[in-house]
């Protein structure tokens, strides 16, 4: 009889085993679809925003007009990456928009007279009141070069001249450096980006796309940087 009941107990023993076990992998089969839900709305989400955003980025870009006038500043900096942002800065030097102008990236192999070659209407403005800075090779570098020139001129006004798909990165890397500084946007035009449908084209769709990611990385540095995270981190937390 003893054995009987010790039997008895253990199979009761092995059913309530085998059943807490269905339990729980029901339980993490559960947790597991919903996890992959959440993921995939995380996911639709941040492609959504990502691919709203580009279009919203786009339509800005696109729709940047040259001034027909602009007001003076004190000092006018124009980034390298096209012969046509030098000489539109140029042109504002000479027609006395500001005191000085910085051209900024400048190859080291480049001198002035290189570029008196390609801008000889302006060779008076370039003699006078041009000055060429080789240190930066990026956006970052543009603005921290031209906010040290500011600085040493004492200046507290610009006119940025750079083309008008790297405007808004310029802009939110110049503005971070020089927080207190008036900077005036003037977009220098790219041919393929005033023609209509110019999203067909896959070149150009690459090309603004390239863009648009490193004006996001720009953007979400603030936002990476550790004083943010920090101050994160205390308010989730607290400390």
């Amino acid at each position: 009889m003893i054995g009987v009941a010790m039997q008895s107990s253990k199979q009761k023993s092995n059913r309530l085993g085998r059943k807490a076990a269905s339990s729980t992998g029901r339980f993490i089969y559960g947790l597991f679809r919903l996890l992959m839900k959440l993921t995939l709305v995380v996911v639709f989400l941040a492609v959504g925003l990502f691919v709203g955003g580009f279009f919203q980025f786009a339509n800005k870009v696109s729709s940047y007009t040259v001034p027909g006038t602009i007001r003076s500043a004190q000092g006018i900096v124009a980034l390298t990456g096209g012969s046509a942002r030098i000489s539109d800065a140029l042109k504002l030097i000479s027609e006395k928009k500001g005191e000085r102008l910085l051209i900024s990236g400048v190859n080291v192999g480049t001198t002035m007279a290189d570029i008196l070659k390609i801008n000889s209407d302006h060779e008076a403005a370039t003699k006078c009141c041009v000055d060429l800075e080789r240190k930066a090779q990026d956006t970052i570098g543009n603005a921290v070069e031209t906010q040290k020139w500011m600085q040493m001129k004492g200046y507290k006004s610009l006119i940025l001249v750079t083309s008008d798909y790297h405007m808004p990165r310029s802009l939110l890397e110049f503005r971070r450096v020089m927080p207190k500084v008036t900077i005036t946007p003037y977009p220098v035009k790219l041919d393929s980006l005033t023609k209509e449908g110019w999203w067909k084209n896959s070149k150009t769709l690459r090309f603004m796309m390239s863009e648009y990611l490193k004006y996001v990385g720009a953007w979400s540095r603030d936002y990476l940087s550790p004083k943010a995270l920090s101050a994160l981190r205390a308010t989730l937390f607290g400390g």
